[in-house]
């Protein structure tokens, strides 16, 4: 099983997530939110040029996707 990395670039990070179908929506300062078109919820992450290995953990088991799913497109 392959393991996430400390910190991923969150430029990377989000191009990953848009594989998956998710876009930004919208942003505030620092944050943004997240659509998929597919489902009615959305997420706020605090986007940085570093994102660390819990808040994508975080950010995954929110939406529904597995670890090794996002590794193989990240």
């Amino acid at each position: 099983m392959a393991q996430l990395p400390g910190t991923l670039d969150g430029r990377r990070f989000l191009r990953a997530l848009a594989r998956f179908g998710w876009s930004v929506e919208s942003q505030c300062g620092s944050h943004r939110k997240l659509a998929h078109p597919a489902r009615s919820d959305k997420h706020v992450v605090a986007f940085h040029n570093v994102i660390t290995r819990n808040s994508v953990r975080q950010v995954l088991r929110h939406i529904g996707l597995d670890e090794e799913d996002f590794l193989r497109e990240y």
